[in-house]
């Protein structure tokens, strides 16, 4: 679908949208309507409001399109503006509602006399309040450096093996569209990082829903380094997760403040992927208090089903979109645990570890209030190469805020390989593959996911359950100037490997370092082994006290 078509899906949910009003300190609201009796949309004609992408999407997954699709009624909303000095903001059908602002108080107060009007309620006041959550994005930075093939970024990706699905797989996001909801993206559209992502017209749309019209690239940074660390690309630097996907960037979050609007802005971002036909959201916010304690969100409230933002993370799901949310930077701080809509029961929940694959400190805990696992799964958050606060280099950045791209990116490769599975079933595999499926914890959930187990997974080969060290296979055969060698290390923190000729006498052998704890591929080569004379051959792979013997074949 070419961009123009992609723009015109974008437009429907949000047409109509007036220029803003010459109001000071407006207030914000949500207003919710109590049905849909006279929408003049039609479940039988989707193609109103759906694009061919996401109407797609649903049918390969087997979902119906059902009322959650149809748009809000365009005469409630007529009436609602045409009460007064009103401004919609953002429209959301999922929840039938739509956030305005105003300080019209008349226009306010006649609302809740109209028939098709559910619920008015307060999502920011315009009362002056001190910013106490100017600094929610921000974390300590420490430098580090790292050198491979991926240059500093190689070891966030390594970790859960994502460089196999690049390399091995040939997956690299092509043909996936990832949405991502953040803060704003600030010089996305000129900086050298993103770069290839611009020149291959990568990213699809651009949408603030903080201040509808506004420009998402003279916004914050925060959603810059996020989408670096998918799409980002600079030679010997830095290589994103899922560099070749495409990319619907919207802003939903206003750094400013801390407000309940924020949340139903989400809402209507996640809507708007949802229509465009996004198939993987990446959310690296939370939510838990507010600038006006009396809106805060409490331990309770994290059930999965009090927030108006988890509860459409979930709908995102069901509608058949991956959900990808960072869990929170609480975990050493009094809150302590994960934040909205982290506790959602359908998505993965991300917490932080470091280059060590131990959980760091500032990383939000578990479990959700209802008892359930959370986080979901943990990815490199400490240390995370990326684009800097200024965009102009790579370098460290913090944050489970950048341990969810790591897994979000990845998701969409792995499901570029796997089209024909569902949602749940891609995010069941991630969570079967991580190094704590059987004993998961509230501090990283399920553990590291390893996307080349995972993929093997939704293959055939379930090598989920091993446990102690396995040598486990030898490939390709035939084989001329390298070989790959498939290893769980269990504890161990290195394998031997051995090539006999037919009269039994080692003919080539290396020594190769492992990750305990991790399946692993290893891509054996040097001159040596590619001067072997072609024949037959006997390898050898020792893991800790386990042998393997596979005959193979050296080809010219």
């Amino acid at each position: 679908m070419d961009l123009q078509r992609f723009l015109a899906w974008a437009f429907i949910l949000l047409a109509g949208i007036p220029a803003l009003l010459a109001q000071t300190a407006p207030a914000t609201y949500w207003v919710q309507f109590t049905n849909k009796d006279h929408t003049p949309y039609s479940l039988s004609e989707p193609n109103a409001y759906l694009s061919p992408r996401a109407i797609e999407r649903r049918a390969r997954q087997g979902i119906a399109i059902d009322s959650l699709d149809l748009p809000v009624d365009p005469a409630y909303i007529a009436q609602l503006r045409a009460a007064g000095q009103i401004e919609l903001l953002n429209v959301s059908k999922w929840f039938n509602a739509v956030t305005i602002r105003s300080t019209d108080t008349l226009a306010l107060d006649s609302l809740d006399l109209l028939p098709f009007v559910h619920q008015v309620r307060i999502t920011r006041d315009n009362q002056p309040r001190p910013a106490l959550h100017a600094d929610k994005l921000e974390l300590p930075l420490a430098a580090r450096s790292f050198a491979d093939d991926y240059g500093r970024s190689f070891r966030q990706v390594e970790m859960m093996n994502g460089h196999l699905l690049h390399e091995v797989g040939g997956a690299k996001g092509r043909g996936m569209l990832i949405g991502v909801l953040d803060s704003g993206y600030e010089d996305a559209d000129i900086l050298p990082g993103l770069a290839d992502l611009r020149e291959r017209h990568g990213i699809v749309l651009a949408r603030d829903l903080v201040e509808p019209g506004g420009n998402v690239y003279a916004a914050h940074y925060h959603g810059r380094s996020v989408l670096s660390v998918m799409a980002g690309y600079m030679a010997d630097q830095l290589q994103g997760t899922a560099p070749l996907a495409d990319y619907v960037l919207v802003r939903t979050e206003d750094v400013t403040s801390e407000y309940p609007v924020e949340e139903d802005n989400w809402v209507s971002g996640a809507e708007l992927c949802d229509s465009i036909g996004c198939d993987v959201l990446n959310t690296s916010l939370g939510y838990t208090t507010f600038d006006d304690s009396t809106l805060n969100h409490t331990y309770a409230d994290l059930n999965g089903l009090t927030s108006r933002m988890t509860m459409a993370a979930d709908i995102a799901v069901r509608k058949g979109m991956l959900v990808v949310n960072s869990a929170g930077n609480s975990g050493a701080q009094p809150w302590h645990y994960i934040s909205v809509p982290a506790d959602a029961f359908d998505i993965l929940a991300v917490g932080a570890v470091d280059t060590a694959r131990q959980v760091v400190n500032f990383s939000s805990r578990g479990p959700s209030a209802d008892g359930r696992v959370k986080p979901d799964v943990a990815a490199m958050g400490l240390n995370t190469i990326g684009l800097d606060g200024a965009g102009w280099n790579v370098g460290p950045i913090n944050g489970t805020s950048f341990s969810a791209p790591l897994v979000a990116g990845l998701s969409a490769c792995l499901w570029q390989l796997h089209r024909d599975r569902t949602a749940h079933e891609i995010m069941a595999a991630i969570r079967q593959s991580a190094s704590h499926h059987g004993r998961p914890n509230d501090s990283i959930g399920y553990g590291i996911p390893d996307y080349w187990r995972a993929h093997l997974l939704l293959g055939g080969r379930d090598l989920t359950s091993l446990d102690g060290p396995t040598a486990v296979g030898i490939l390709p055969v035939p084989f001329t100037d390298f070989m790959d060698v498939e290893v769980f290390a269990g504890n161990e923190d290195h394998a031997s490997v051995e090539i006999h000729d037919v009269l039994g006498r080692i003919v080539w052998k290396t020594r190769a370092s492992l990750e305990p704890g991790t399946f692993t591929r290893l891509r054996l080569e040097d001159g040596a082994l590619r001067n072997l004379r072609s024949g037959a051959y006997i390898v050898a792979v020792g893991v800790g006290g386990s042998w393997i013997t596979k005959k193979v074949v050296k080809a010219q």
